[in-house]
């Protein structure tokens, strides 16, 4: 795994990150966010791409890509998967995600067009911009002749990402897939657009303490933030015969559109339960062997009610602990089901369940939503959720081998 978060970068980072119990959400300060009443994000504090690869790479990648790379490179390293620049690995893919790619450069670089006109209009400003950029560059830089694509499904887009390397595998069309989503939206028209369709909160206290409160009886809606998390997926047996260290089997993938609204959850709940049975179906996990749920708990009015229902649903009485883990990270739209998948990893290898921080009193299930504190449980079958703008809900089930 290779996660870089507001919380923490790489493996370790992310670990200590988790174990403080404390927020990676602060006041926003990439640009002045004037007339927009959210005013919060998870920024990546003191991200340096020069430090991992030279200058006259990193100044064709924006800042998206640039957050791929990093990721891509942790993860070769936790995977102890040496690719040598230069040689070509026809039997290994890429399957990215990102919601918005390069948007938040793009942006910049209009503005400057718009003041002092095409001479400022980087060379490969084309090249960085365009959705496929990020799985491109990771291919190309590592040498990876399998199949390799970029999805691009609103918040869910991490979850689609690892769940298609999943059957790429399944499909005997790969042995190994770097897997995983990026995204860098904080930028001042992506960051108002958001904001002017009330899907952000507009929380004007101390950002750290109470601006994303997933399941929280008080919560006014998602906080934007960035990062990326890359994983080395591949098939039991490459991993066994080059005697890899195995985190989980990635064990069950599902993916339904709710066909009902671009923000607004279907009121029945019944694509929820569908996809979260579909997915433990494809794994072969009955409700009662699963040990943890994370959900995508946006900290949204209306999502978080209906997610928590529709898990209450599915697992019954004897439901698991549940938490919402955004709180940490923030939302990374597309990127935030691959750090969830991060978090589901290091909950399993330490057995400690990850908190729902800022959590006082909910008006949703009465599910163990595990309040402000982790603790240590037994944890070896997993269900993660992502649901996107269009109603794309996707899921996984991770599995102890």
């Amino acid at each position: 795994m290779g996660p870089v978060t507001a919380v923490g970068t790489g493996k370790a980072g992310l670990w200590a990150g988790l174990q403080a119990e404390q927020s990676g959400i602060g006041r926003l300060t990439r640009f002045e966010a004037t007339g927009t009443k959210a005013q919060c994000a998870a920024e990546v504090p003191d991200f340096d791409v020069d430090h991992w690869f030279p200058t006259h790479l990193t100044k064709r990648w924006d800042r998206c890509t640039q957050f791929a790379m990093v990721s891509t490179q942790l993860a070769l390293e936790d995977a102890g998967l040496s690719l040598e620049h230069g040689h070509l690995h026809p039997r290994i893919g890429v399957s990215f995600g990102s919601a918005l790619g390069g948007i938040a450069d793009a942006e910049a670089h209009h503005a400057k067009f718009l003041d002092e006109g095409v001479k400022t209009v980087p060379r490969a400003l084309a090249l960085q911009i365009y959705g496929g950029s990020t799985h491109s560059n990771i291919g190309i830089h590592y040498g990876l002749q399998g199949p390799s694509t970029t999805h691009s499904n609103s918040c869910a887009s991490g979850n689609v990402a690892l769940g298609e390397a999943l059957r790429l595998i399944r499909e005997g069309l790969a042995d190994v897939v770097i897997s995983g989503a990026s995204e860098s939206p904080l930028s001042p028209l992506t960051y108002t657009a958001f904001d002017l369709v009330h899907t952000m909160s507009r929380w004007q206290g101390e950002p750290s303490s109470h601006s994303c409160r997933p399941f929280d009886r008080s919560r006014d809606g998602f906080v934007m933030g960035e990062g990326a998390a890359t994983f080395v997926v591949e098939s039991l047996a490459h991993a066994q015969a080059r005697g890899a260290r195995i985190y989980a089997e990635l064990a069950g993938y599902s993916l339904v559109s709710e066909a009902h609204h671009m923000t607004i959850p279907r009121p029945d709940g019944e694509p929820l339960r569908r996809v979260m049975r579909m997915a433990l179906d494809d794994a072969g996990v009955q409700p009662q062997d699963v040990h943890y749920v994370n959900a995508h708990a946006s900290s949204t009015p209306q999502n978080d009610v209906n997610e928590a229902a529709q898990i209450a649903a599915v697992f019954g009485k004897d439901a698991p602990p549940v938490s919402g883990t955004k709180a940490y990270t923030g939302h990374a739209l597309g990127a935030a089901g691959a750090m969830e998948f991060a978090i589901c990893l290091l909950a399993m290898e330490h057995g400690w369940l990850p908190p729902t921080l800022h959590f006082e009193e909910t008006n949703c299930a009465p599910l163990d939503y595990v309040p402000n504190h982790g603790r240590a449980a037994k944890i070896d079958t997993v269900l993660t959720n992502s649901f996107g703008f269009g109603g794309v809900d996707a899921c996984l089930v991770l599995r102890r081998l």
